[in-house]
């Protein structure tokens, strides 16, 4: 991932979702979230473009809980040699009627 800006904040997350083969998939890896870059997250796991991705927050306190957003894949950078994908994500809203 590249290197943290003074605008940006990570977290420590779980995805899930379907790979590029359509096979399930559930990793753990650090959301980088950024006002001038949006959320980028580094994943093993080859996603396609407009794929759905469920995040949700990894939390310290035992007390606390935490959900799945659904979220779309914007982006996707090829692999780098160390095997990561950078992945670019948008929260997904529910559709008015």
């Amino acid at each position: 991932m590249s290197p943290l800006n003074a605008y940006s904040t990570t977290y420590r997350i779980e995805i899930s979702g379907w790979d590029d083969v359509e096979n399930f998939f559930v990793e753990k890896a650090d959301l980088e979230w950024s006002e001038e870059d949006g959320k980028k997250v580094a994943l093993r796991h080859r996603l396609r473009i407009g794929a759905v991705v469920f995040v949700r927050l990894l939390v310290s306190t035992a007390c606390s809980r935490s959900f799945p957003i659904a979220y779309q894949v914007e982006s996707v950078s090829s692999m780098d040699p160390s095997g990561f994908s950078q992945i670019r994500l948008v929260q997904l809203h529910p559709r008015t009627s």
